[in-house]
């Protein structure tokens, strides 16, 4: 066969894409702390990229509340607070409830596979937000409407940052009935009574914010 000019390749991603990719997994594994400065000089040196994609990446993260920007003054990684993360959690509930609901028309093979999984986060001795959330975020890429994941994505990326330094409990003994709806819904395949306990779980009245633990 005659030889290709060059190698076969996948599809091109944007270098603004991988930069904003790279500093992303930074913020979320705890990488850069919150309340780091971020000086785009040093950020571009790390990648071995100008400063037009860390600022193009720097800007969209800030857009996803990971990144605070002052013009002029300086750039540094959002801080964190108990109250940013319970805001966050409830509007995911609201997106990863809708998508589970939104199961009553996916493939029921793939569908009872996902319900299955979540059900196991739900019922397990001490359930938490990022079990919880690892379970419900499959829906979200099962959903047929595109909004639903596109909504989703800076909410997770920021929940993943808040939960990496702090925490919320689920308090199953006051949220018995709820637990217990939610298996049961998912058990049977209510997929509207099972979307509705999700959204019921990660609401802020469902939630207890967990103190720091002071390090000597």
């Amino acid at each position: 066969m005659p030889v290709p000019d060059r190698p076969a390749r996948g599809p091109r991603r944007l270098l603004r894409d991988l930069t904003f990719d790279s500093v992303l997994g930074a913020i979320t594994d705890g990488t850069l702390r919150p309340g780091e400065r971020l000086l785009e000089d040093d950020v571009a040196t790390w990648l071995g990229v100008s400063k037009t994609p860390v600022k193009e990446a720097l800007a969209r993260l800030a857009t996803q509340g990971l990144v605070h920007i002052q013009a002029n003054r300086f750039t540094r990684v959002a801080a964190v607070s108990h109250a940013d993360l319970l805001d966050t959690l409830e509007l995911l509930g609201l997106l990863h409830g809708e998508a589970v609901r939104s199961a009553e028309t996916a493939p029921v093979a793939e569908a009872s596979v996902l319900a299955d999984a979540l059900r196991a986060a739900v019922t397990a001795p001490a359930p938490s937000c990022h079990d919880l959330l690892d379970a419900t975020a499959p829906f979200v890429e099962l959903s047929a409407n595109p909004l639903t994941r596109k909504a989703s994505e800076p909410l997770e990326n920021r929940a993943a940052f808040l939960l990496r330094h702090l925490d919320v409990a689920l308090p199953v003994a006051d949220l018995h009935d709820v637990v217990t709806e939610a298996d049961e819904a998912l058990r049977d395949r209510r997929w509207v009574d099972a979307g509705r306990a999700v959204t019921t779980l990660l609401a802020r009245d469902s939630l207890a914010p967990v103190p720091a633990t002071p390090t000597s």
